[in-house]
């Protein structure tokens, strides 16, 4: 029997992914997968694969944030992600990079202001994957913690930012499908469930492609 298709699901330690994770799947809280509490606590590449989901589903370690890990450690997570990618790329039909909102601001400011002359390693992660020409959809999630007024801001500042780092990106209402030069943003909070509905949709149109 040949797998199913399969949903790359990707980002730093402690943004969301596990529990993203869990929303896409069936009946989520009979979901036994593993639910990271702390950062870094993700550490296996494993499918999580449930009988009604038409599609498997790669949460891959978290990375970045690990306050209570090594450096030496925190790379050799980073190496095994370059590593799977390079090696599985053409298995998936569809990827998200899942960002926490509340660390745009800190995030930016530490590449742009404090050191120009290195790439934020959201941006870093986005531009890997484009290489490998794997559709994205990038996830700010979190939008629940913060006001409109700040969500608006903060996303702006983020977009303004990737701008410099050679990365358009659009909110997904006004992106076009196919377009391989944009990059799609959802605004979304895997706590309220804002925008899964729009989540599933386009996930459902790249796995019919």
């Amino acid at each position: 029997m040949n797998p199913k298709p399969t949903l790359l699901v990707i980002g730093n330690s402690n943004v969301g992914k596990s529990s993203i994770t869990r929303l896409l799947v069936p009946n989520p809280r009979k979901f036994k997968g593993k639910i990271g509490k702390t950062p870094g606590s993700t550490l296996l590449i494993k499918p999580v694969i449930h009988r009604n989901l038409p599609y498997q589903i790669v949460d891959l370690p978290g990375f970045g944030y690990m306050t209570h890990s090594s450096r030496r450690r925190e790379e050799h997570v980073k190496k095994q992600i370059v590593l799977h990618i390079e090696k599985n790329h053409a298995d998936y039909f569809f990827g998200l990079v899942v960002i926490n909102i509340l660390r745009i601001e800190d995030e930016m400011n530490k590449y742009l202001i404090e050191n120009k002359k290195t790439i934020p390693l959201s941006f870093e992660l986005i531009s890997f994957l484009r290489e490998f020409k794997i559709p994205l959809l990038i996830i700010i999630n979190k939008i629940d913690k913060l006001s409109n007024s700040d969500k608006n801001k903060i996303i702006t500042l983020f977009a303004d930012s990737a701008k410099q780092s050679g990365l358009n990106l659009v909110s997904l209402e006004n992106h076009k499908f196919g377009d391989k030069i944009n990059n799609p943003y959802l605004e979304f909070s895997a706590l309220k469930k804002t925008n899964l509905g729009k989540l599933n949709q386009i996930i459902q149109k790249h796995l019919i492609k």
